[in-house]
């Protein structure tokens, strides 16, 4: 596992190998892809794409979601 991030009740986790399990609230856990490049998070969805700005302890979507690091590292799913 490489990072782990919340929003509110919603969690996104970054593995190592390029997948990720966004978690919205209640719902189901969906498992994606994601890819790194300069200081954007890029996560491809079911068709959609979604871009995220890497900052210190935390990332924002282009949107204005901020998403924050959890430590220490626990997954829940």
């Amino acid at each position: 596992m490489k990072r782990k991030f919340k929003s509110g009740e919603s969690y996104l986790v970054l593995y190592d190998c390029g997948t990720a399990i966004l978690h919205y609230g209640d719902s189901s856990p969906v498992k994606c892809d994601y890819y790194e490049s300069g200081n954007l998070i890029t996560i491809r969805l079911e068709g959609d794409t979604m871009q995220m700005i890497i900052e210190e302890g935390s990332i924002s979507s282009i949107m204005g979601d901020k998403w924050k690091e959890v430590y220490p590292f626990e997954v829940a799913l």
